[in-house]
């Protein structure tokens, strides 16, 4: 019996996730694009199809509008005619349409007053969803007619897509650009006043298109934590340790209860940040400056009223500083995602392997929110095997570590007998809350490319890896990357970066050494044959190291000069990444809670 294959294909991933200036707003354009995957999902089951990815044990409950499971954005399911597929593919992308404008609608009911309603219905119907699809038969009886069928699919898709149609756009004089990607016009009849809606604000000066307005506006009354409030979040739980530090905290709490009921600063609804469910920026007075403007422009204080609160919560603030005291306000973004996933699909012969594949996804998705959560932090999006996800610093190893493992245990019984197991990829980038988030992404993703791809000129550990990017304000990045199971290393390289960070935090090691062992292979740079030096390089890391104020017990003084030794390879470019290894381990200890 002849039966039919279809894929589909939803976006724009990019205007949906990438393009954002709020950690709210990266968290809901994934939100919105899983939500309207899930809208497609649930049209083809309607239809009569039966979903091969996504796939769970109890699809109904899962399906539905605001369920925790996630949903990506290539949908694959089988249909018993061509008839049959054809109406499902128009459903679905009815479905994925009203879902986006379900999400229109909530955003414009509370601004409509203040909008270009021409601009607005212009960009509404303008091709803001991306859909493709594509089906092919197969012989029912024979699973090797699905695998072909399945390799044809996928080739149909990838060909539409290259022909996406090219809508013109109409641009309008004069209007400013949207402040997230400058690609589309701001909605906003006046883009200088700041806008309040619900607990949820647009900035003065601020400029929206209406996919801005729907992330910035849509969606409930869901509190997402801001960058900052993530950033003090070690700081916060090593005060908590000290009774005056957390009587303070909770001094604060009182009076940002007030603030946060007439919408001049916001609260945190995730359980994880209890300890302090507001804002982040009240506790860093150099940011209340720009709170004062906000509820005086918005008149919800008067600037003598706001001014003496903010002045209460600066002393407490002082006298926290004092107890312990407080770092830059910098955080972890968290990219990772599964290596070689393709060719484990294409080994799997059958949909029942195919569906067990995918539920085993969706539960990786599903541990994969509770690590981060456990591990104080927050996910931008969990779905199949892509995770990105905000952190402290102080628990960024731990989560990446843990990510890996659960990642692992999904193939420890010997999933129907694939040739290579998938491993996981991570990338950190860790970076000051002051910089722009749609850049902090970027070096995210760049630090996850860099796991993936291996060194440039040594790419026989690709894949398999962990690569953080440290990336200080003003100065260029510092990377350090490593395969998860390097048999070089003497520890892995997260327990070894955590093993520095510890020993920095006691102050057992100066923070002088690492930099200058930069000044030591500067040295080394220009020879010829470093291989001839390889010694030389050795004695002078280890003369430096020796002369340092170092306050490490014995076992570990051995333990550090023997990795020490195994690290210096002949080339100076080992120094370096000794260095970065250790300047990276600085700012790991400098935030352990």
């Amino acid at each position: 019996m002849t039966r039919y294959l279809m894929q589909i294909s939803i976006g724009p991933v990019q205007d949906f996730i990438a393009s954002a200036r709020r950690a709210r707003d990266l968290w809901f354009g994934s939100f919105m694009l899983s939500e309207i995957s899930k809208a497609v999902a649930r049209a083809i089951k309607e239809s009569g199809g039966k979903l091969i990815f996504p796939y769970s044990k109890k699809l109904d409950s899962d399906l539905e509008c605001g369920s925790d499971f996630n949903v990506a954005n290539v949908i694959l399911a089988e249909f018993d005619n061509e008839k049959i597929v054809k109406n499902a593919s128009s459903d679905a992308k009815t479905g994925a349409e009203n879902q986006w404008l379900s999400f229109v609608e909530k955003a414009y009911s509370g601004l409509e007053k203040g909008i270009y309603k021409d601009l607005w219905d212009y960009q509404v119907n303008k091709g803001v969803i991306e859909f493709y699809s594509a089906w092919y038969p197969f012989d029912n009886s024979d699973e090797a007619s699905y695998k072909t069928a399945r390799q044809k699919v996928k080739r149909l898709i990838d060909a539409r897509k290259n022909l996406r149609d090219f809508e013109q756009w109409d641009g309008k004089p004069f209007v400013p650009k949207s402040s997230l990607d400058g690609l589309r016009e701001s909605v906003l009849k006046d883009n200088k006043k700041p806008v309040i809606y619900g607990s949820f604000s647009k900035k003065e000066g601020e400029s929206l298109d209406l996919i801005g307005c729907v992330k910035r506006f849509s969606g409930g009354r869901v509190h997402f934590p801001s960058v900052v409030r993530i950033a003090v979040d070690p700081w916060l739980r090593i005060l908590a340790k000290n009774t005056k530090g957390k009587n303070l905290i909770k001094e604060i709490e009182n009076i940002c209860n007030e603030l946060a009921d007439k919408n001049v600063i916001s609260r945190v609804g995730n359980k994880v940040y209890e300890l302090f469910p507001y804002e982040g920026s009240i506790l860093l007075p150099s940011r209340h400056k720009e709170i004062i403007e906000e509820a005086v422009k918005t008149g919800k204080y008067d600037s003598t009223e706001i001014k003496e609160i903010l002045k209460n919560i600066e002393i407490k603030i002082s006298v926290m500083k004092e107890i312990y005291p407080f770092k830059d306000p910098y955080l972890a973004i968290l990219i990772a995602d599964g290596d070689k996933m393709g060719k484990a699909i294409s080994e799997l012969n059958t949909r029942a392997q195919h569906r067990e594949f995918s539920e085993q996804l969706s539960t990786f998705a599903q541990y994969a929110r509770k690590i981060v959560e456990e591990c104080n932090g927050t996910c931008i999006y969990t779905g199949g095997d892509d995770v990105c996800a905000l952190l402290p610093i102080d628990k960024a190893l731990k989560c990446a570590r843990n990510l890996y493992d659960s990642f692992a245990s999904i193939w420890e019984n010997g999933f129907y007998n694939i040739s290579e197991k998938p491993t996981l990829s991570v990338g950190i980038a860790v970076m000051h809350t002051l910089e722009d988030l749609e850049m902090m992404r970027e070096y995210a993703k760049k630090a996850e490319n860099h796991a993936k791809e291996g060194e440039r000129d040594d790419k026989s550990n690709k894949r398999n890896a962990l690569a953080i990017t440290m990336k200080t304000r003003g100065n260029e990045e510092i990377p350090i990357r490593e395969q998860w199971s390097d048999t070089n290393a003497s520890k892995p390289i997260d327990e070894r970066l955590q093993f520095w960070a510890e020993r920095y935090a006691r102050k057992e090691i100066p923070t002088r050494f690492a930099y200058e062992l930069i000044e030591i292979a500067s040295l080394y740079e220009n020879w010829s044959n470093e291989n001839t030096v390889s010694e030389a390089m050795k004695i002078d890391v280890l003369n430096v190291f020796r002369r340092k104020d170092i306050k490490l017990t014995k076992e570990d003084k051995d333990n550090v000069e023997k990795y020490i030794k195994s690290q210096i390879k002949g080339s100076y470019k080992s120094i370096i990444r000794l260095s970065n290894e250790l300047i990276i381990a600085q700012w790991l200890g400098g935030y352990q809670a």
